[in-house]
């Protein structure tokens, strides 16, 4: 059996209805994130993400606000 990556898993969170953008402004983002083990508060305030989350580095959290709001696009050098 094979451990779930975190990218996987935030595609799971996404599409299990699990994340919730509370706030999208230019240069600010607050969403919460129903996660396996509790409720998490991700930001984005201009150019960094954070997760309450106690992982280090990109969460499955983060992640899945990243692919839902038009911040994550542009802190990953995607365009719209």
């Amino acid at each position: 059996m094979t451990r779930e990556t975190a990218e996987g898993k935030a595609v799971r969170l996404l599409g299990s209805g699990s994340v919730s953008v509370t706030l999208a402004v230019p240069g600010l983002v607050n969403a919460t994130v129903f996660g396996d083990h509790g409720l998490y508060a991700v930001t984005y305030r201009r150019g960094g993400f954070s997760c309450s989350c106690l992982a280090y580095g990109g969460c499955s959290h983060l992640l899945a606000v990243l692919r839902c709001t038009a911040a994550g696009h542009r802190v990953a050098g995607l365009s719209r």
